[in-house]
């Protein structure tokens, strides 16, 4: 039976949406840049090909105009070209300052990741735990502490207490002595007899000072016993702040801790999310206007449903895909790398991502045919793209007829073809495969099969098939991509080494786990609010539980050091109500003593001194008691000083441990979210070396821009100073001839002034100078005498200046002449003898 081989050929001529229009761009630029070049080499050309001698001082001057023009304009346009380079010098630098920051940022993120083992967040979790343990641990013991510091703090104000009282008794002791010298120095008084009136009045003066000490010392009592009353009261507000601090600080460690798990359930619930959102994000798919076509073929209104196509669908960024990088080999026509390098794998990747998308447009479709892709189809596009010889955007016959015998003997084909361009990426040629396929369905009118490329794109070529075998090459020598359907004469043999998978596009089973991933994560995302405000109202408590402790310990503070000067007001108080009792018993002695005998008066004087004796061995009880007390103050002030060292330790510690903490909760973090943290650094990490590598080529190119227009601006500058130059000669020429013509005016104006001066005389045929000498050759005219060349040599003159001259006309008996033009001169006449004879008889006179 004769085999029935149909071949169908379509393609398109034009590149995706995006690429065609900057690759117009570009080409526009570079015609305008050499239309541009090449005026400024043809003005520049005219201008040095002129000679001088040809050209006048005016068109000189308008040449140099031009030229200078011409620089003017090659300054500005280096000026711009050289801030260009500055500018794109400048973000050369940002652009690496940007990479070495999201590469640092990558490091951190790619080590997370490396960590970010089950084990890892597990344990991260668990040292948490035994972190925020520890907190309460330190919380203890700073609160111990802190009770500490007050047992102090209360020692010492005893210790001073202490020192008060015992200082008040040396005081008193003190007094006490002055009260014994008193009674010594009146018992004195008394046996000497003196002074008795003062005696009597000391006493009434002694009486009144303690009446006046026993009002103040009961004011004093009355104030010493309300601040003690202060002082418990203070003590009783501080246990219940302290109690509720700690009430506080439970409640506050708890809530923190409910939402420390509430926080890492909605981490994990948002690291789900952003997961299945990130594949649907990345599935690109291309949605068919409804009434595209039926089973009968392709609608009649596809102009306006295309359109409609063409806005529905855009080409969705595949992160991964980005990362996967495409090999780029040199052009040898622009030696550039641009030249697209698929490894098998590639092809076989972005065969299986096309017809995952071709499938799902079948399906919309209504149509029973599937695509389906083996080793055999993608051997069978490869050899086409690879054995294709056809420079431009054309099908290669031959290619298409010889895959066949050297692949796979098929029974229909059909091939569409688009550029492509340079791919950097597998993101990139996605990009360009989508656009091409919109193109194709949405943009086909002006093919030259008339949608030709929408019906196979479609399915509709091989709707009468259940399969079709399908493949996608790359020409190596200028990046054409081929769309190869087809269906074997031997499908077994097609399908050797088995089908493979082809990924779907629908994304109806993500959307439901999407649903219910995001319903979860609302439902955390609610109860971490309601932890972090239950949170937010704990950790408000206890700051203010806090500070109410804070405040009562103050308080309490405060009333122990006004209970401490109120007991010492009273000791002082008491100390001057003795020594002024001592003073009044002493003075009242006294009196007494005024009117006893002197035997008495010698026994009480001497009473008066042994008295004092044993007042001073108090006082000095009194003293030593003091110095021990005032050493037991020291030594309490000293532990307190301890205990206060030791609560700033605790605090410390406990702020150290809340720290460990935080960073312990913030590398949770990092661990839960390393995934998308990594991916997002390293897409900003890759962002930013694209970004380096486009500003380098922007200065690369700019720098080009500039060398190109430092070069014109010199070439501009040679044309100006060749045309200065001529220029230069021009005026140069003009100032020669100008001086030329001012020395020969000179020169003439000095010849005629010299010629005035030269005096001739003129007979009717001879001409003499002044030396009597005849001359010949000279013209006269005017009465002026001009040489054979016209030089004015002289004037001829009626006057006979001199001897020789006189001499001369004598001999030749002639009389001068003027007026005469002639160059043979007439004689002198017998005017001229009779002249000589009068001369001469004057001159025998003289001598």
């Amino acid at each position: 039976m004769k085999k029935n081989i149909k071949t169908l050929y379509t393609a398109t001529a034009v590149a995706t949406l995006l690429m065609a229009a900057k690759t117009q761009t570009a080409q526009a630029a570079t015609s305008n840049a050499e239309t541009k070049t090449n005026s400024e080499t043809t003005t520049a050309t005219g201008a040095t090909t002129t000679t001088p001698a040809q050209v006048t001082k005016e068109t000189a001057q308008a040449d140099v105009n031009k030229a200078q023009e011409v620089v003017n304009d090659q300054q500005a346009e280096a000026n711009g070209a050289q801030k260009a380079v500055d500018t794109a010098n400048q973000k050369v630098k940002d652009a690496q300052a940007k990479v070495d920051s999201t590469k640092a940022t990558l490091d951190e993120a790619t080590k997370a990741k490396q960590e970010a083992t089950q084990e890892n967040i597990d344990k991260t979790k668990s040292d948490i735990s035994q972190a925020e343990s520890d907190i309460t641990s330190k919380q203890n013991e700073a609160s111990q502490a802190e009770s500490n510091v007050n047992t102090k703090q209360s020692a010492v104000t005893q210790a001073q207490s202490d020192v008060n009282t015992s200082k008040a008794k040396v005081d008193q002791a003190t007094a006490d002595v002055n009260a014994k010298q008193a009674s010594v120095d009146n018992a004195q008084k008394v046996l000497d007899g003196t002074d008795a009136e003062q005696i009597r009045k000391n006493a009434d003066d002694a009486q009144k000072a303690v009446d006046s000490d026993k009002a103040n010392v009961q004011v004093k009592t009355t104030d010493a016993t309300n601040k003690a009353t202060a002082v418990s009261e203070a003590q009783k507000a501080v246990d219940t702040a302290q109690t509720a601090a700690q009430t506080a600080k439970t409640n506050s460690d708890t809530t923190s801790q409910k939402l420390a798990e509430a926080q890492s359930a909605v981490n994990d619930a948002q690291t789900k999310v952003n997961s299945i959102n990130d594949q649907i994000n990345s599935v690109n798919r291309i949605e068919m206007p409804k009434g595209y076509a039926t089973h009968k073929g392709l609608a009649s209104n596809l102009d306006e449903l295309g359109k409609q196509g063409l806005a529905m669908n855009k080409y969705k960024d595949d992160e991964k895909a980005k990362q996967e990088k495409i090999e780029l080999a040199v052009d040898p026509a622009d030696n550039v790398k641009s030249l697209v390098r698929l490894t098998a794998d590639q092809q076989k990747e972005i065969t299986l991502w096309t017809a995952g998308i071709l499938n799902d447009i079948r399906k919309q479709l209504g149509f029973s045919n599937r695509i389906v892709v083996t080793n055999k189809s993608l051997e069978f596009a490869k050899y086409i793209a690879d054995n294709s010889t056809i420079a431009g955007l054309e099908h290669d016959d031959k290619a298409l007829q010889d895959v066949s015998k050297n692949v796979l003997q098929i029974r229909i084909q059909s091939e569409s073809i688009g550029f492509g361009g340079a791919q950097a990426t597998m993101n990139d040629l996605q990009e360009s495969v989508y656009y091409l396929m919109l193109q194709m369905l949405f943009d086909d009118a002006d093919s030259n099969w008339g949608w030709g490329h929408a019906m196979q794109i479609s399915g509709m070529d091989f709707d009468q098939m259940k399969d079709e075998y399908f493949g996608i090459g790359i020409r190596p020598q200028n990046n054409i991509i081929g769309f190869e359907t087809f269906y074997p004469e031997d499908p077994a043999k097609a399908d050797e080494g088995g089908r493979l998978t082809i990924p779907s596009v629908d994304t109806t089973e993500l959307q439901a786990e999407l649903t219910t991933a995001q319903s979860d994560l609302n439902t955390k995302s609610n109860a971490l609010t309601s932890a972090k405000s239950a949170n937010d109202e704990a950790q408000s408590a206890l700051t203010t539980a806090n500070n109410n402790l804070a405040t009562a310990q103050t308080n309490l503070t405060n009333a122990q050091k006004a209970k401490t000067q109120a007991d010492s007001d009273l000791e002082t108080a008491k100390t001057q109500l003795t020594t002024d009792e001592a003073k009044l018993a002493s003075a009242q002695e006294a009196v007494q003593a005024l009117s006893a005998d002197l035997a008495t008066k010698q026994a009480n004087l001497q009473s008066a001194k042994d008295t004092l004796e044993e007042s001073k061995k108090n006082l000095a009880r009194a003293e030593s008691d003091l110095t021990a007390k005032q050493n037991a103050l020291t030594e309490a002030e000293n532990e307190l000083k301890s205990a206060q060292d030791t609560l700033t330790s605790a605090k410390q510690a406990v702020s150290d441990a809340q720290a460990k903490v935080d960073s312990l909760k913030a590398k949770l973090d990092s661990l839960t979210n390393a995934e998308p943290n990594y991916e997002s650094a390293k897409t900003a990490y890759d962002k930013a070396v694209s970004d380096l590598e486009t500003a380098q080529n922007n200065l690369k190119s700019a720098e080009n821009v500039n060398d190109e227009a430092q070069a014109k601006l010199d070439s501009a500058k040679s044309e100006l100073a060749k045309a200065q130059a001529v220029l230069d000669k021009i005026l140069e020429k003009e100032r020669a001839e100008e001086a030329l013509k001012k020395a020969e005016e000179e020169a003439k104006e000095a010849a005629v002034k010299r010629a005035q001066a030269t005096h001739f005389y003129q007979t009717e045929s001879k001409l003499f100078d002044a030396q009597g000498k005849e001359v010949t050759g000279y013209v006269v005219k005017d009465n002026q005498v001009y040489d054979a060349k016209g030089n004015l040599v002289g004037v001829v003159s009626k006057k006979v200046m001199t001897r020789e001259l006189h001499r001369a006309l004598v001999k030749a008996n002639t009389l001068p002449q003027t007026g005469n033009e002639s160059t043979v001169l007439a004689g002198l006449g017998v005017a001229l003898i009779g002249l000589g004879s009068m001369l001469g008889v004057a001159k025998r006179k003289r001598q």
